[in-house]
C-alpha cells in the first residue's frame, strides 16, 4: 500500500513538472499581462513538442523577466534554457531564448514561434531553428550572429546567434531573439527571419514639431542656428543704396 502510494505520488510529480509549475506572473501592467498570455500560449505548444512547460521564474519586473524550463519546478537560477522578455508599459518589446542542449533548440523555438504566430505550422516552425542548430553542429568551434535590429516594426522579426564556450565553462549556447512589433500594427500573419528583416519601417514615433527636425535627437541642433544679416556701414555702397 504504501509503495503504491509512493508510485502515485511520484507520477503526480512528474506529471507536474513535465508540464511546468504555475508560476504566479506579475500583472502590474499591460506588458506583463502579455508577456503572461504568451508565455502560457507557448507552454501549450512546449508539451506538445514533448519539452517541459515553462516552470521557473527568476526575476520580474515592469520592464525585464526572466524565467526558464529548469529540472525542477521554481528554481533559482537558470539552467539549460532560459528566456528574458524586456517589456514596454503596454506591451513585449523583445524575448531572447537561449538552449545550451542543441537537441532541444528547434524544439523550444518552434513554441514561441507558433505562439506569436498559432497559423504557423509546426513544420514551418521547426524549419529555421533546425538550420541554425545544424549549423552549428557542423562547425561547433564557429560562432555567429545575425545583426540584430531592436527598432520594433510593423511585423515581428526573428534573429538566431551561436556562441561557442561563452563563459569560458565549455558550454555552447544557441539563441533566438523576437523583436516584436508595434502595439496595433500586426495583422497575426506570419514573421521575417535573420537578413530578411531589412528595410525596416523609417520610424515609429510620430513627431509634430514646430521646426522640423527640432525634436529629432540627430538633428545636431540645427533648429539654435542664427543667420545675421549685417546693417551696412553709412559710407558703404550698400548704406547709399539703401539709405538714400
Amino acid at each position: 500500500m504504501v509503495k503504491r502510494i509512493f508510485l502515485f505520488a511520484l507520477a503526480a510529480v512528474l506529471a507536474w513538472t513535465s508540464a511546468g509549475a504555475e508560476i504566479a506572473w506579475p500583472e502590474s501592467t499591460g506588458g506583463q499581462r502579455m508577456l503572461k498570455a504568451y508565455a502560457e500560449t507557448a507552454n501549450r505548444f512546449l508539451i506538445e513538442q514533448g519539452e517541459a512547460g515553462i516552470n521557473s521564474l527568476f526575476e520580474a519586473y515592469p520592464g525585464l523577466e526572466v524565467f526558464g524550463i529548469t529540472d525542477l519546478p521554481g528554481a533559482e537560477v537558470p539552467e539549460q534554457v532560459e528566456i528574458t522578455a524586456n517589456l514596454f508599459p503596454e506591451s513585449i518589446n523583445s524575448l531572447q531564448v537561449r538552449v545550451s542542449e542543441p537537441a532541444r533548440f528547434p524544439r523550444i523555438c518552434a513554441a514561441f514561434l507558433q505562439a506569436l504566430s498559432p497559423e504557423t505550422t509546426r513544420e514551418d516552425a521547426l524549419t529555421v531553428p533546425t538550420q541554425r542548430m545544424q549549423r552549428a553542429a557542423k562547425a561547433p568551434e564557429n560562432s555567429f550572429e545575425d545583426e540584430v535590429e531592436t527598432l520594433n516594426g510593423t511585423e515581428p522579426y526573428v534573429y538566431y546567434a551561436y556562441y561557442p564556450n561563452q563563459y569560458h565553462d565549455g558550454v555552447n549556447w544557441l539563441q533566438m531573439t523576437i523583436v516584436f512589433p508595434l502595439e496595433g500594427s500586426w495583422d497575426g500573419g506570419g514573421f521575417l527571419t535573420g537578413a530578411q528583416t531589412t528595410p525596416r519601417a523609417e520610424n515609429h514615433i510620430d513627431y509634430e514639431p514646430d521646426y522640423e527636425g527640432s525634436n529629432l535627437p540627430s538633428d545636431d541642433y540645427v533648429h539654435y542656428e542664427i543667420f545675421v544679416t549685417a546693417t551696412p556701414e553709412p559710407d558703404s555702397a550698400a548704406a547709399e543704396e539703401d539709405y538714400p
